[in-house]
């Protein structure tokens, strides 16, 4: 009789192997799927990539892709492509910014960018007197610009793409048709005494959270691709505006925001008190603000004194 059980056993054994078999195998099937359609669909990203490897980023280019100047942010974004270019070219002397976020280029001034981007900027900075970031990104006289941006812009996708959902989905449908095909056929859960195939209603939940490890490997739908890319862009944008003051950056954050949100750099500490900022874009020179509110309240008590002169941002 107990030869009967382990025979019985035995055989009981190789069904769930062959069950347990099929279904991995359709797991594995599902995946090699979505493996091969990602291989495909970034094919040419992958080319890109392999291209630059070897060679200097550009810096416009590689804001294009970091699309702010904070961790997190929502790659190819234009105004953080913008505001690059503009540091670039006030960096290089080639223009001037005020503390009202308007950039003219200097009289006298020829400029030497070889660089497509800067030097559309340049000439119609001086045809048209100088503009704001923003103006830069939105007025038709400045869609030679834009257009020139726009070349630089990485071919690389915004988002990783749809798979963690198709593989749970598929880790789902493997681990609960695997035990109910083991149930239907009246195979025993391996590993517990108990030999009633009824477990089956739950032991398929191990199974399932087993293989959903598995299909976690694929990056969710909305995550950034390309991470070694962003931390490349991000050290290139570093070291090519290094010398970029802190006054300069406010100065061009100021010069990108909408004509609502600009406020004039004399009466900044009042409009701040009395303004809702429910809507203006999150600043991160907060801090900054401050610092600067103060250095114009000393400013304005020095010129009205007749003891004080310069610009508090002079030099930027």
């Amino acid at each position: 009789m107990s030869d009967e059980r382990d025979g019985g056993g035995r055989v009981m054994s190789g069904e769930m192997s062959w069950i347990a078999a099929c279904w991995l195998l359709g797991f594995g099937a599902v995946n090699a799927v979505l493996y091969a359609v990602w291989w495909l669909r970034t094919r040419d990203e992958r080319k890109f990539l392999r291209g630059v490897r070897t060679t200097d980023v550009d810096p416009i280019q590689a804001a294009w892709w970091l699309g702010a100047a904070w961790e997190g942010a929502s790659p190819q974004q234009e105004n953080y492509a913008a505001e690059v270019a503009v540091s670039l070219l006030i960096v290089a002397e080639d223009a001037e910014i005020d503390q009202a976020g308007r950039i003219t280029v200097p009289l006298g001034r020829l400029g030497s960018q070889r660089d497509p981007v800067l030097a559309a900027l340049v000439t119609l900075l001086r045809r048209h007197k100088g503009a704001t970031v923003n103006e830069l990104l939105t007025d038709p006289v400045f869609q030679r610009f834009r257009t020139a941006l726009e070349a630089r812009r990485t071919p690389l996708r915004q988002r990783f793409g749809f798979y963690r959902v198709p593989a749970l989905t598929a880790a789902f449908v493997t681990a609960f048709g695997m035990s109910l095909h083991a149930m239907l056929l009246r195979c025993p859960v391996p590993g517990l005494p108990d030999r009633d195939p009824g477990w089956w209603t739950m032991a398929w939940i191990p199974v399932w959270a087993a293989l959903a490890a598995l299909a976690a490997v694929w990056p969710v739908e909305l995550s950034r691709p390309w991470p070694r890319f962003t931390r490349r862009c991000r050290a290139v944008v570093t070291e090519a505006l290094s010398d970029r003051s802190p006054h300069l950056r406010y100065r061009v954050y100021i010069s990108a925001s909408e004509p609502s949100d600009r406020r004039p750099p004399e009466d900044t500490a009042t409009s701040r008190a009395a303004a809702d900022t429910s809507d203006r874009r999150p600043s991160p020179y907060d801090a900054l603000d401050e610092d600067l509110d103060r250095g114009l309240a000393t400013h304005a008590d020095a010129h009205h004194d007749g003891t004080g002169g310069g610009d508090l941002g002079g030099g930027d």
